[in-house]
Formats: structure tokens, sequence, C-alpha cells
């Protein structure tokens, strides 16, 4: 959050917090810091705020290195499932079958 309030701040802008929605979660108003500014161009620069963030390269970093651990908790998970899978069928082998 204080990286996008930094961004906001470059680009004249103000981020306040104002309540939390049971639904939306924390809902937040955001003021331009200088006067004679309208919505459209607030919007602009929110806009251009999140964009930069959204596409700066320590969050595409962040992305890779989390949709790396993610493959590999993927894998372990496929890897124990596989095993006990191989341990069941193999006890149900080993064990004689009373007829």
């Amino acid at each position: 959050m204080k990286s996008l309030n930094t961004q906001l701040k470059k680009k004249g802008l103000e981020m306040v917090e104002e309540y939390v929605d049971p639904e939306f979660g924390p809902v937040y108003t955001i003021h331009a810091v200088k006067g004679d500014v309208s919505n459209n161009d607030v919007a602009y620069r929110l806009y251009y705020a999140g964009e930069v963030t959204k596409w700066s390269a320590s969050r595409r970093k962040a992305i890779e290195k989390a949709s790396n651990r993610v493959k590999a908790a993927k894998a372990k998970a496929e890897r124990e499932l596989e095993r006990a899978q191989s341990q069941l069928t193999e006890s149900t082998r080993s064990s004689p079958s009373t007829s």
C-alpha cells in the first residue's frame, strides 16, 4: 500500500481510507492535492499510477517468483499423491486375501 501511496503522491493525488465494506473490503477516497483538478484528471492520474505499478519490474519479478512457487507446490502435491497411491497399491498386493 505504501508504494501505491508514493505513486499517487507523485501524480498529485492522496488516498484516504474511509471505511471497510463487508462485501468489498476497504473503500478509499482519492483526493487531488492541488486545487482546480477535475474528476477526469483524477481518474487519468489514478489510471496511470495503477498501470505504472502494474507493469513495474519489481511487480513482474514478484509475479514470476510466485508462479514458480505455485508450480513447485503443485508438483510436490502430485508426487506425494502418486507416492501415497503406490504405497496403497503395494499394501493391497502384499496382504493375503481371505477367501
